[in-house]
């Protein structure tokens, strides 16, 4: 008896033993170590789904840094609300060794909201914890655990969760005692050696040894490359409302009935006014700009996140009334006051961002972070953004262009796309009359036309104070040393949405004097100087998530005592990534013109074609930054 205490007691010490070096950093493998700033040794999640409207779930993320770099792999933070129950919440830090040098416990988290100061409501907090390393490396152990009755966001399963981070073990379990069918998507798991031990009751997948990836210039994003499980429920609830929907159209009518009925009611003083503000107009599409402007000149954006408020629009009479809503509450006002002119329009759901993103068609789940209005005009959609006071009717700009969108209606749910703005439909224009001093400087007076994501792009300048547009301009040319901005003036044309800037400037030494001739640049005012990185083995497949055109036309007079020998020889490339030309002529005695034609377009390729992709924009910059030869 005492030997097999003995035993239980060696067994117990060598298995505390083996938990301990766990935590050691310095016998890594190799292959984890390679191209990493960050290890996640052990990543967990398990979930209980014990009904419709009841979830715990617990997360334990094991991370040794082993760098400064690595410090933003960590995930310091847990979010929770008035209905979510945050537990069990504690990070214990190891050194290189493998021993413990703190505690973080719960009682020892900051807590803050975790919604902005531009929130009216909201009721999200987040509790995080400050760590400062004094060596690297060191492996941090996080653990905490909530219970929600919200169901209707399903935790995902992401195991490669950033490049430059590798995984020693990622695994995801759920228990679902629930009865409620779950289902499930797996994306980009080819080429993963994922172990799959669902059955009936539970999912349950794990992934080891997963070596970092290497950022590459131009990669799409880590969202379309890595793997990723995506969970969703038949059956679900929501801030204390049941949904469901087994396909797009059942769960968007769900989001109609009972999120949106009943909440379109206008005062009908209100009603009076659009009736008197839209008089005159028989075209629906006049009605519904006038509409639209009515709503940018008399309402401010401002978040509303509580609750049931953070999906549910707050109705449309209370925004009339306090002239202030959020994405989903000014998008349900302009909806209403088209409906009392009898406009058909859609709330519609978006995933907003720079950097696209459509709402997944394959997968029926609660999606998206923004609403935008769609109006169906003569077979064609517009497209509206109901949150911004200075955007033009029926433009969407870079926030929401190009994606898939969920369009609500009362018959049920639709996948729509939103405007594409296409390689020559973001076009700028430059036009430049320069004069060209003996002595190098320039005076040019020069105007730059912008359509399409360009519009986008450089109308926001009209909003800039003086002194920041000077400073704009200087950034935007710095091609051109002492540059000196004499005069600044601009349009806004939002009916034909394009933004024209005229701007007087001046350089001195803009040429530089080889003995008696001048070098000058021709190209002055729209130089093309990116080239993307060289790589000696490019790993991933890359794109060009927008494509634009950029043309040129330059009249330089050159000083009278100068003239030009030798033209450029002309240019023009054409290939599947774009069209480079490029003109120098005699205008008349003493003038040169200048054109040229930059298009690049919009696509995906293979990692076999960048180095092809490289050398094209490599050829642009080097022709672009041409100098010629003025000889006196």
């Amino acid at each position: 008896m005492r030997l097999f205490f003995s035993l239980v007691i060696f067994i117990i010490a060598i298995t505390s033993q083996a938990q301990e070096v766990s935590f050691q950093s310095f016998l890594l493998d190799k292959s984890l170590t390679s191209n990493a700033d960050a290890i996640v040794r052990l990543d967990e999640t398990d979930i209980d789904l014990l009904s419709h409207k009841n979830m715990v779930v617990k997360k334990r993320l094991v991370i040794t840094v082993l760098r400064k770099a690595g410090n933003d792999a960590i995930e310091n933070y847990a979010y929770y609300d008035t209905s979510t129950i945050l537990k069990d919440l504690e990070v214990v830090v190891y050194n290189s060794s493998g021993k413990q040098i703190e505690r973080i416990k719960k009682k020892d988290f900051h807590d803050i909201s975790a919604v902005s100061g531009g929130t009216l409501y909201g009721d999200s907090r987040v509790k995080y914890f400050d760590y400062t390393p004094i060596a690297y490396p060191y492996t941090l152990d996080f653990q905490f655990s909530y219970e929600t009755p919200n169901t209707a966001f399903m935790p995902r399963w992401n195991p490669i969760d950033d490049y430059r981070v590798s995984v020693e073990k990622s695994s995801f379990h759920v228990s679902n005692t629930s009865g409620i069918a779950i289902h499930k998507i797996e994306k980009n798991f080819e080429g993963y050696q994922i172990k799959n031990s669902s059955n009936s009751n539970a999912i349950s997948y794990e992934v080891l040894n997963l070596p970092a990836v290497k950022k590459e210039m131009l990669s799409p994003s880590l969202g379309q490359l890595k793997p990723c499980l995506l969970l969703s429920l038949e059956k679900f609830h929501l801030e204390g409302v049941d949904g469901f929907g087994k396909d797009w159209k059942s769960f968007g009518k769900w989001q109609y009935d009972e999120l949106l009925v009943g909440r379109d009611k206008l005062p009908s003083s209100t009603i009076a006014k659009i009736n008197r503000l839209v008089s005159g107009s028989k075209d629906p599409l006049e009605k519904a700009k006038k509409i639209y402007e009515y709503v940018q000149n008399n309402t401010r954006y401002i978040s509303v996140q509580l609750g049931i408020g953070g999906w549910m629009p707050i109705s449309a009479e209370e925004v009339d009334r306090v002239k202030y809503g959020d994405c989903k509450g000014l998008t349900n006002y302009t909806k209403a006051l088209l409906k009392s002119q009898g406009i058909e329009s859609f709330y519609s759901v978006v995933y907003a961002g720079q950097n696209k993103r459509s709402i997944d068609k394959d997968f029926v789940s609660m999606q998206g972070n923004h609403v935008i209005l769609n109006v169906p005009h003569e077979g064609r959609d517009v497209w509206l953004e109901c949150t911004s006071q200075t955007i033009p009717f029926g433009f969407l700009g870079d926030f929401t262009d190009d994606r898939d969108v969920l369009v609500v209606t009362p018959e049920g749910g639709q996948i729509k796309h939103t405007a594409t703005y296409l390689d020559i439909d973001n076009k700028k224009f430059t036009k430049a009359d320069v004069v060209l001093t003996e002595e190098g400087s320039i005076l040019a007076d020069v105007a730059i036309t912008s359509k399409g994501i360009s519009y986008d792009e450089r109308s926001r300048l009209e909003r800039f104070a003086q002194d920041k547009k000077d400073k704009h301009y200087k950034e935007y040319w710095d091609n051109i040393n002492g540059l000196k901005v004499a005069e600044i003036k601009s349009s806004n044309d939002t009916g034909s949405v394009e933004y024209v800037e005229n701007v007087k400037v001046e350089a001195k030494s803009y040429a530089s004097k080889a003995g008696n001739d001048l070098l000058f640049k021709v190209n002055v005012f729209d130089a093309g100087a990116f080239v993307p990185d060289r790589y000696r083995n490019r790993q991933q497949p890359f794109e060009v998530s927008r494509g634009f055109e950029n043309e040129d036309l330059f009249t330089i007079t050159l000083p009278d005592s100068y003239t030009i020998s030798e033209l450029p020889t002309p240019i023009k490339i054409e290939n599947k990534f774009g069209i480079y030309q490029v003109n120098v002529s005699k205008k008349e005695d003493g003038q040169l013109l200048y054109k040229r034609k930059l298009l690049i377009k919009k696509g995906s390729y293979s990692n076999k074609e960048y180095k092809e992709y490289r050398d094209f924009r490599k050829t642009v910059a080097k022709n672009d930054n041409l100098k010629i030869v003025l000889t006196k």
